[in-house]
């Protein structure tokens, strides 16, 4: 793809390395470090989308202001602090503002990005940026516009001089049947549960309805088989959202797992250049009201961190592990979290 960067003059610093360009605010050491971080994730390689998530991921909410852009074929931008980015395309225009820690998806082709801190000026139209780190207040990238799609041809006109065939269908004699769909993966098993005074069924462990949050103290707690609900989500590191209303292999091609074969589990392909990533690398499989985790013996490992634990957990390969909402599953390079508005301990 040929892309032009030009800096915008103002003081900070601007970065552009592989598919990535970035902005700072000069602040010393943190600079130098944010400028290391932009150019290690990016020679970690991977689509726009993933590189942005694990900048984000390694960013952290605070330090000095910063916008950055991915330009590769699923484009995504960033910003932090007193930072602007404005993205402009097919999707039209998308404009992120601090100061809250920020990433965005941006679905379509890109013409122009800028990011740039507050002062920045308009570029020289005779600089630009092949790669490396100049004084600057922001970046300005022009993106090759995509040639225009091609009229579509006239529509046909029925040929009136063609012989007409027409097709009886006599009794006994019906069109053979459309093959059986493939069926999908069972989402609603029946688990032990209890019903709050509304009828929404509920986790026993749980003292206040997940629903309408009304007390459960003063039921008497007589379980009853019922359909279980989506126990949360599944947010991937590229910005996209699973339901977790089922069994999911995760790795570069679950899709050679047993159970995904079999319709007992869904497919959660993760992938991308040195994603370290394993073909079958952890399975997430729903126990009752539980979310577990099982290493599928991977080859870089599985590592949960815990909400308010002082170090990671490593899997060992085989042996399921209950996991909190709130956890982060590291897979290889890449990770992914479970959210659930349920509480196990209230």
């Amino acid at each position: 793809m040929s892309v032009r960067v030009q800096p915008l003059p103002g003081p900070g610093l601007v970065v552009r390395a592989g598919e990535l360009i970035a902005v700072c605010a000069e602040a010393g050491a943190e600079t130098d470090a944010l400028v290391a971080l932009v150019r290690r994730v990016a020679a970690d390689g991977g689509d726009g989308a993933a590189l942005i998530a694990r900048l984000a991921g390694q960013l952290g909410a605070d330090g000095p202001a910063c916008a950055a852009a991915a330009l590769g074929d699923t484009p995504a931008i960033l910003v932090r602090g007193a930072a602007d980015v404005t993205a402009d395309g097919g999707p039209g225009r998308v404009h992120l503002h601090g100061p809250a820690l920020t990433y965005r998806t941006i679905e379509g082709p890109l013409w122009t990005v800028q990011v740039s801190l507050p002062g920045s000026g308009p570029p020289d139209p005779r600089t630009t940026l092949d790669a490396g780190v100049v004084g600057g207040a922001g970046l300005l990238a022009q993106l090759p516009r995509p040639a225009p799609a091609p009229a579509p041809p006239p529509p046909r006109r029925p040929d009136r001089s063609a012989p007409f065939e027409a097709v009886i269908v006599l009794p006994g004699h019906a069109p053979e049947p459309d093959p059986e769909p493939v069926p999908e993966t069972a989402t609603h098993a029946l688990i032990e549960g209890v019903y709050c005074r509304d009828g929404h069924f509920n986790d026993p462990d749980q003292r206040y309805c997940q629903i309408c949050g009304i007390s459960m103290a003063q039921l008497t707690q007589v379980t009853r088989l019922g359909p279980r609900p989506p126990l949360g989500v599944l947010l991937l590191d590229d910005g996209s959202t699973l339901r977790l209303d089922a069994d999911y292999v995760v790795g570069r091609e679950p899709e050679v797992d047993r159970d995904v074969a079999a319709h007992r589990a869904r497919s959660l392909r993760i992938s991308g250049p040195a994603s370290g990533v394993s073909r079958r690398h952890v399975r997430i499989r729903l126990n009752g009201w539980r979310v577990e985790l099982e290493d599928l013996h991977s080859a870089n490992g599985t590592v949960v961190h815990r909400p308010g634990a002082a170090e990671p957990d490593q899997l060992s390969p085989g042996v399921p592990v209950v996991v909190p909402p709130g956890a982060r599953i590291d897979v290889g390079r890449r990770w992914f979290r479970y959210e659930s508005h349920r509480d196990p301990q209230t």
